[in-house]
């Protein structure tokens, strides 16, 4: 029998219980038990736990901060540079030069305009620069950079972007391939200057953080006063977690440390002492979560071969539209949305 706070070895991994809440200390409920990584292979089994009281969701038993990297020796999404089809930069172009204010070359504002009305083009389009105009535009951190391409992206687009990440490999790529100022390390062992940026950008990071709350005391320090903190993360509540239970992609363990529901979201925003301005669900990732869930679903991994590939297109545009469309109702998009001011 365990004992609360022993440090014990997890098929090699250090870990620890984490029975409790991190919001409000109450002891949560297990989830899902004697689940493995199915993606990337990283060892241990573990175990999600749920608050019913604050909406937070959380790996059990959790990895020291020391043994993080062992999760992710494999971990390659962030690694790979893409370069996008011109037809497809061209229409984001002109949806954001219509809605956004953007005067990147290769726009039509007429068309961005009439394409706009199609709302899950103009979702997917402003995500691209995380749903920032460009009345905005200023010193840009974006915790978790990866590869650099999204900073490279919005330098072109009038912004003074700096990226951080703790993975060396993606660093080197953002600085080689993309020209852009990254940093190797996290927020907190950066140490930038207090009251410095303008934007703190999370894009699907705040899941992989030990200690969510300070991570973005963090973010509020280097941020100006009246600076904009802007995360997207999966949604706990998506339509396609309550389907998909186990297989749904954006439960990620054992590298996805915190899953949030809206509420819980909100609740460590405001610890961290930002004030809330916008937050809703994004149905733009719906087409890519529900495809590789159903493969999870399928074949316990992700096959290079696998269901009948234009029947999986069709079923996957399918739940992207008509999770788009319940979305603007309910809240059950794949990602979670805030926007926070310092």
């Amino acid at each position: 029998m365990r004992v609360a706070n022993q440090v014990w070895s997890n098929e090699g991994v250090l870990v620890q219980d984490t029975p409790n809440c991190l919001l409000c200390g109450r002891e949560g409920a297990p989830l899902y038990q004697g689940l493995r990584d199915r993606l990337f292979e990283a060892p241990g089994v573990w175990s999600l736990m749920e608050c019913k009281e604050c909406g937070l969701f959380w790996l059990n038993p959790r990895p020291l901060p020391s043994e993080i990297a062992k999760l992710y020796k494999a971990y390659c999404t962030h690694i790979a540079a893409y370069n996008r089809p011109r037809w497809k930069m061209f229409i984001i172009s002109s949806v954001l030069a219509a809605c956004y204010g953007y005067t990147a070359e290769g726009k039509n504002r007429l068309l961005g305009f009439l394409l706009s009305m199609l709302g899950p083009i103009r979702e997917r389009a402003g995500a691209f620069v995380l749903f920032l105009h460009a009345r905005d535009r200023g010193k840009l951190l974006d915790v978790g950079c990866g590869n650099g391409q999204f900073l490279a992206w919005m330098s072109r687009l009038g912004w003074e972007g700096v990226g951080v990440d703790p993975d060396g490999d993606a660093v080197r790529i953002a600085k080689e391939r993309f020209r852009v100022t990254a940093f190797e390390g996290t927020i907190e062992s950066v140490r930038f200057s207090e009251n410095f940026f303008d934007v703190v950008t999370m894009h699907h990071v705040l899941e992989h953080v030990s200690d969510p709350i300070k991570t973005l005391a963090e973010c509020h320090r280097v941020l100006r006063p009246g600076g904009k903190l802007v995360i997207v993360t999966p949604n706990a509540a998506s339509l396609a977690s309550r389907l998909m239970g186990t297989a749904w992609r954006g439960w990620e363990p054992p590298r996805h440390l915190f899953i949030f529901s809206q509420r819980a979201l909100r609740e460590v925003v405001i610890r961290s002492g930002f004030t809330v301005c916008e937050l809703h669900t994004l149905a733009r990732g719906a087409y890519e979560v529900w495809s590789e869930s159903r493969l999870l679903w399928k074949h316990d991994t992700l096959p290079l071969c696998s269901l009948n590939k234009i029947l999986l297109n069709l079923e996957a545009r399918f739940f992207w539209i008509t999770e788009y469309i319940l979305s603007r109702r309910w809240d059950v998009g794949e990602e979670l949305l805030i926007i926070a001011t310092k």
